[in-house]
């Protein structure tokens, strides 16, 4: 399993790069806009180097068309590890299919985005995308079970032998995290301050205090 770092803090990407943890990077424009990001495509870039050899998802930030397919082009030139990151649908509800396939017959690394169901994921497969993120948090939102969609979506990759990967993005805590990785996700994306409560646990805390007490009373 995968484990991607959502953010353009690059202070962050690298504490978590520096543990050994990460295996990419996922952004979107609302995670720039929240990062203080002002400039995008020289951020994305220094992002990617930081990166490297993991990943890292940007998204297209026009709606659907050839000006998609030429900007997700584009952003698929700034370095050799970027994903382009593209809405499964337009606001209005069309289908993006046709730019997914367009771009990932051009050898681009298509990221199908704001999956909210199986029929979404599973036809952005079908059209080349290589990963399918999927929203469990928002899923959730609506009355739905984000991690049955990732536990079907995987068996039905698995069957077929679809060469995509599951990433279970929009998770609102850890508890997201474990059924994420549990129902059969091949990456989860975590913000910084999940995964900083991923790593913690105040009994541990208190756990590896009473050691170093103990230490400190046997050295005397």
């Amino acid at each position: 399993m995968q484990l991607f770092l959502d953010s353009a803090d690059e202070k962050q990407v690298k504490y978590w790069l520096g543990q050994g943890v990460l295996d990419g990077v996922t952004t979107n424009p609302s995670v720039l806009f929240r990062d203080g990001v002002v400039d995008p495509l020289p951020a994305l870039e220094s992002l990617a180097r930081l990166t490297a050899p993991g990943v890292l998802h940007a998204e297209v930030t026009v709606p659907r068309g050839a000006e998609l397919v030429h900007q997700g082009i584009e952003l698929s030139q700034l370095a050799d590890n970027i994903a382009v990151k593209v809405p499964v649908q337009t606001p209005d509800g069309a289908p993006c299919l046709a730019e997914i396939h367009e771009l990932s017959s051009a050898g681009v690394a298509v990221n199908s985005t704001a999956c909210l169901s199986f029929g979404q994921a599973a036809l952005a497969a079908k059209a080349g995308a290589s990963y399918l993120s999927i929203l469990v948090g928002r899923i959730d939102d609506e009355g739905g079970d984000g991690a049955a969609v990732i536990r079907d979506l995987r068996r039905w990759l698995d069957d077929w032998q679809v060469d995509a990967k599951i990433i279970a993005a929009s998770v609102r805590g850890t508890a997201d995290v474990r059924r994420s990785m549990t129902a059969g996700a091949h990456c989860v994306t975590v913000p910084p301050a999940v995964l900083a409560k991923l790593a913690d646990h105040k009994y541990s805390r208190h756990t590896v205090q009473q050691f170093l007490d103990d230490a400190r009373a046997v050295a005397g």
